[in-house]
């Protein structure tokens, strides 16, 4: 009986074992998303192949196509694990709010100028006309992880939800700006002394502009 119940166990043991744990899963769902970013950057949206992405990450297509059914949904995940790499978090909201507009701007600013973040932001610019859900993707990305944490900062400085949305958008424009005609016209990245030069002088502008509108 003892030995029974040894075999059962290590039948058991065989079976659990064959099964990747949830860390395990993490880590293959985290490499097939990044080996799609490659994928993506290299290619261009209509150029780039499911099935290379699949191999490079030691996947099927069909085990990729379970997951995402479609390019766009596979493309859409694959900003936002980018994204949330730089998501503003509650802990960033120390100081003024100058200090608390460049403190993520900057960080943000240097996620968008990495090489990859680059051709990504191409591939959209590019393909955008031929396919439309990458514009609808881009822009949700946009007002959650660009839009939404300079409105956070501007409500926890006074200013009401629907003042802190247009703002928002206001500031992003003005922050960002050099870095959308750099990667429009293929232009060199900027610098890390360009960012904050960027960031500080963009943010410095605004409040002008926006502290006005919030005594109004």
């Amino acid at each position: 009986m003892a030995n029974g119940q040894g075999v059962k166990a290590a039948t058991l043991h065989s079976r659990r074992a064959g099964r990747p744990s949830a860390r395990e899963a993490e880590l293959k769902h985290e490499a097939m998303l990044e080996a799609a970013l490659e994928e993506f950057a290299r290619a261009g949206f209509h150029g780039a192949s499911i099935r290379a992405i699949a191999d490079k990450a030691g996947l099927s297509t069909r085990t990729l196509y379970n997951r995402y059914p479609d390019k766009a949904a596979l493309f859409a995940a694959c900003l936002e694990m980018s994204s949330l790499q730089v998501r503003y978090k509650p802990s960033d909201r120390l100081g003024t709010l100058y200090e608390q507009l460049v403190h993520f701007g900057r960080i943000m600013q240097a996620r968008l100028n990495e090489d990859r973040s680059t051709r990504l932001a191409r591939v959209i610019l590019r393909e955008a006309a031929s396919f439309p859900q990458l514009r609808d993707i881009s822009r949700s990305q946009f007002h959650r992880f660009q839009l939404g944490p300079v409105q956070q900062i501007l409500e926890s400085h006074g200013f009401a939800p629907d003042q802190a949305e247009k703002l928002g958008e206001a500031y992003a424009a003005l922050a960002f700006q050099k870095w959308q005609t750099r990667t429009m016209y293929n232009e060199a990245a900027l610098t890390p002394a360009e960012i904050d030069e960027q960031i500080e002088s963009a943010t410095a502008l605004f409040l002008k502009g926006a502290l006005a509108l919030r005594q109004d």
